[in-house]
This record gives structure tokens, C-alpha cells and sequence, in this order.
């Protein structure tokens, strides 16, 4: 019997230390400092420690541009500013076949800075060719990279959208021919949307006080 409650409780404590090394975010399009303000999009980071240096990012992101304005998703890349910049990522699987490994170390101007990785057509960020193959308005696309990092025990999904462009997207094939460039942007979580609203109705009763 003490065996039988040892064995438990070390699953019940494995189960724990599991979850607390994996994470998901909800994120969003930053339309405000996009190069056009015409694509937009949703998805979830997911993060998994999964021991030593290395780590498991998992991006699902869906197209949500306008319909009468078309446009495709054709590219992405991240990178998580907190860490050494010695960070590298791999793609590893992904649902669309399209999209391939964009390494470390490239740029997408006119943001700043260069990225740890990615995934795009032609595993290139700013492309060309037609951007149909790309993801279209309403489609979402599933990627799962391989993270290496000297700090990868203290990065969490948020890292990854720590500053204003460390996630940025690429869409082509708008219409008239049109691109965009916007960055990524944490959803706020409903404890602090219901915190703004509450403090919207407080400020309004101190003015008419």
C-alpha cells in the first residue's frame, strides 16, 4: 500500500513539474504599427521546457484581413528580445507544407533588429511569386519549432511577444497588389480587460463628482 501512494504521488509530481514548464498565450495584430494596416491575424504561442537548453515553440496563427480586401499570410517571424541573442530555432512540423524554415539572424525592415527564426514561402520573409500558396483570409496554419538556448529554462510564451516587433508577419496579394508588415501583440488576459473597465466607470464617476 505505501508503495502503491509513493508511486502516486511522484506521477502527481511529475504531472505538476510538467505543467509548470509549458504555457500558451493568446496574441493579436498590432495594426497600429503595421506598414499599411491592411493584414491582420490571431493565434496562440505555445511553450514547452523540455530540459537543458532546449525548447518547443508552438505557433498557430489564422488570417482575419478583411474578405473584400483578400490578401495572404505568407510569412512570420519571431524572436524572444529577453534571452541571448544566441537563441536559434528549427522548424519541425507544420500544417502547411508551403511554409518553410526561415533561420536565424534575418531582417524584415522596416522593423528593427534581426530574428531567431521563423517559417514563410520559400522560407523567406519579405518573398516573392505569387502568394496564393500562403494562407488565406480565414485559413490558419499550425508550426511547431525546436528552440536552443543558453536561457531557455526562463523563457515563457510571452517572450516571445515581450517587445512591439519581436513577432511579425508578413501578408502579400492584397488587392491592387498590395503588402503589409505588422507586428504581433499579447491579447490582455479578461482579469485585466475587466480591470480597464472598471477603472473606465470609476474615472467617469470622479469627473461628474
Amino acid at each position: 500500500m505505501k508503495k502503491y501512494v509513493t508511486t502516486c504521488a511522484a506521477i502527481a509530481f511529475a504531472a505538476v513539474s510538467s505543467a509548470a514548464m509549458a504555457d500558451v498565450v493568446a496574441f493579436q495584430s498590432n495594426n497600429a504599427l503595421s506598414t499599411e494596416n491592411l493584414g491582420s491575424f490571431t493565434g496562440t504561442l505555445g511553450w514547452t521546457y523540455l530540459g537543458g537548453s532546449s525548447g518547443q515553440l508552438t505557433v498557430q496563427i489564422t488570417n482575419t484581413s478583411l474578405p473584400a480586401n483578400g490578401g495572404y499570410l505568407t510569412a512570420f517571424m519571431f524572436r524572444a528580445s529577453a534571452t541571448d541573442s544566441l537563441l536559434s530555432s528549427s522548424l519541425i512540423t507544420t500544417s502547411d507544407s508551403d511554409f518553410l524554415n526561415i533561420s536565424g539572424g534575418e531582417s524584415a525592415p522596416p522593423f528593427p533588429g534581426t530574428w531567431s527564426g521563423g517559417a514563410g514561402l520559400n522560407g523567406d520573409f519579405l518573398g516573392g511569386g505569387s502568394p496564393v500558396p500562403g494562407l488565406g483570409v480565414g485559413a490558419s496554419g499550425t508550426f511547431v519549432f525546436a528552440i536552443n538556448s543558453t536561457f531557455v529554462s526562463s523563457i515563457s510564451a510571452s517572450s516571445f511577444l515581450a517587445g512591439p516587433y519581436d513577432f511579425v508577419v508578413r501578408f502579400r496579394g492584397f488587392q491592387n497588389g498590395g503588402s503589409d508588415k505588422t507586428p504581433g501583440q499579447l491579447v490582455p488576459a479578461p482579469g485585466a480587460i475587466a480591470l480597464l473597465g472598471v477603472a473606465g466607470v470609476l474615472g467617469r464617476r470622479r469627473r461628474r463628482g
